[in-house]
């Protein structure tokens, strides 16, 4: 009898689906999803019912050593950049930080070293003349090595000296007079204005008396040759002043990996100073007799 009752077509029960008013919210919930949400629901709740739980039995004067390497932002409590930079070693192996340790060191001197002779390289070719008039450069700067240059001219009495006229004196311009260097004379630079290539003729005559107009031109030229220069020197000066700054970062560098290196060797030592302005701790180490 059980085989002809399955030999029966049966009625097909269809699962209801959701109202065509309310297909606008999804798919109709089943039981299964229901108790995948419930059980959610729950677990959230017992989980909160617990920290309330632990916070109303919290000791407020509660204390463990991991508050040292943590600290609180934004309301989450999160691990300080030491504490995480010592996991980091852990993991990897002190084997390794003091290859990685010597590895670094080595850069930063080849670096410095490089920066050190180009900046010796500058230093030799550059003139170092009064004060910068565009950066600002003071020429008793030490780390830089600017040495101020002066040019000192006797004269017989005070009243010569009350009326005493650079540009006279040094037969050039106005705008030329106030230089140490390269100060160029009128008549070169009547002859520099005359020929179009810049360059002038040693035959020309010299006992040539300039006009209004060449004297104008002559102006001109001084100016025109003073903003060149003063824009190459503004170059030179500022590239010279970064790199003295890089330098010191880099022996600063250096000074920190030389004083890690220190630390870790073997030996009993203790702290004599502090790290301070940058600058690494000192460390005086004990005693010990050589064998």
């Amino acid at each position: 009898m059980s085989s002809l009752r399955n030999a029966v077509k049966r009625i097909t029960h269809k699962e209801r689906s959701q109202p065509v008013a309310r297909q606008h919210l999804g798919n109709l919930e089943k039981k299964k999803d229901y108790k995948v949400r419930a059980q959610e629901y729950h677990r959230k709740q017992d989980v909160l019912q617990n920290l309330r739980r632990k916070a109303s039995a919290r000791n407020p004067d509660e204390f463990y050593f991991g508050m040292h390497k943590s600290q609180v932002q934004e309301g989450v409590h999160r691990k300080l950049e030491e504490a995480e930079y010592k996991a980091r070693l852990d993991e990897i192996g002190p084997d390794a930080v003091k290859l990685m340790k010597s590895q670094d060191l080595a850069y930063v001197r080849m670096q410095a070293q490089r920066d050190l002779k180009k900046m010796e390289r500058m230093q030799t070719s550059l003139q170092y003349i009064g004060d910068n008039p565009i950066t600002g450069v003071d020429d008793t700067n030490e780390e830089v090595g600017l040495k101020k240059r002066k040019h000192t001219i006797f004269l017989s009495d005070r009243e010569q000296a009350l009326n005493f006229n650079v540009s006279e004196h040094f037969d050039t311009v106005p705008e030329l007079a106030g230089r140490s260097f390269n100060r160029i004379r009128k008549d070169t630079l009547l002859k520099m204005g005359n020929n179009e290539d810049g360059y002038y003729d040693n035959d020309d005559d010299q006992d040539h008396v300039p006009s209004e107009k060449e004297l104008k031109k002559q102006q001109l030229l001084a100016k025109k040759q003073a903003r060149i220069v003063s824009k190459a020197r503004s170059q030179a000066y500022s590239e010279l002043e970064a790199r003295t700054k890089r330098l010191k970062a880099l022996k600063n560098a250096e000074s920190h990996l030389v004083t890690e290196k220190i630390v870790a060797s073997k030996g009993r030592k203790r702290k004599v100073v502090g790290a301070v302005d940058g600058k690494p701790a000192i460390y005086k180490f004990r005693r010990k007799r050589a064998r």
